[in-house]
């Protein structure tokens, strides 16, 4: 399982106080106008069956086991522009997403 975080993510991510005990944890979720949306938030408690996606240095990404089928490859960037600043995913496995960009299909 493979992704990438972006230098500009992992500042943001840094200044969130991801880092020691906490971790950012990704969801797929059920949702959207394309079939799946993403979930992120800071969490402090593994759950049994999660997955590290990924550790580098004291920063750590993790999902369950169900959401990390979905997101090998996944690349999270991070945009600070006017109209629409925050983290964006970028997942290779994705065949359509809806036109703001928030969920997206595999198959």
């Amino acid at each position: 399982m493979a992704i990438r975080v972006t230098d500009k993510a992992k500042k943001e991510l840094a200044d969130l106080q991801i880092g020691g005990r906490k971790f950012l944890r990704i969801r797929v979720m059920p949702g959207g106008c394309s079939g799946m949306t993403y979930s992120a938030a800071v969490d402090s408690t593994l759950r049994e069956g999660d997955q590290t996606l990924l550790q580098d240095g004291d920063l750590r990404i993790v999902a369950d086991r169900g959401s990390a089928l979905y997101l090998d490859g996944l690349e999270i960037d991070y945009s600070d522009d006017l109209v629409r600043s925050g983290f964006r995913f970028s997942n290779p496995n994705a065949v359509h997403s809806c036109g703001c960009g928030a969920s997206f299909k595999t198959t």
